[in-house]
C-alpha cells in the first residue's frame, strides 16, 4: 500500500519555502512549546509528590510517593531530550528557509 500525500507536489521555490515556513510554525514550534509546558507538569508532579512523601498522614505511602516523584524527574530528563532534538529540527528549518530565499533573490 503506497504511503498517501500529505502535501501537493512542490512546483517552485516559492511553494517549497512556504511548506517549510508551515512546518516550522506549525509543527516544530508547537511541540517544542507543548514539550516545555509537559516539563512544567512533570516538575510541579515531583515536587507535589514529595511534599506528599512528607504529610505524616502518608507516612505508610512515602515510598510510593518518592517512586512517583523519581519517575517524573526521570520523564523530565527524557521530554528535555525530545526538545532538543525538535529544537535542533526547527533550527535546520530555518537554515532551509534562508538556502530558499536566497534562491529566490
Amino acid at each position: 500500500m503506497a504511503k498517501q500525500r500529505i502535501i501537493s507536489e512542490v512546483d517552485n521555490i516559492e511553494d517549497a519555502r512556504k511548506v517549510e515556513e508551515t512546518v516550522k510554525t506549525g509543527y516544530a514550534e508547537p511541540l517544542a512549546e507543548s514539550l516545555l509546558n509537559w516539563m512544567g507538569v512533570e516538575e510541579d508532579l515531583a515536587s507535589s509528590y514529595e511534599a506528599l512523601a512528607r504529610k505524616p498522614e502518608y507516612a505508610s505511602s512515602r515510598e510510593l510517593f518518592a517512586r512517583l516523584a523519581a519517575e517524573s524527574r526521570k520523564n523530565v530528563t527524557a521530554l528535555s531530550a525530545a526538545r532538543d532534538v525538535i529544537e535542533g529540527l526547527d533550527a535546520d528549518r530555518v537554515k532551509r528557509i534562508d538556502l530558499l530565499k536566497k534562491l529566490q533573490s
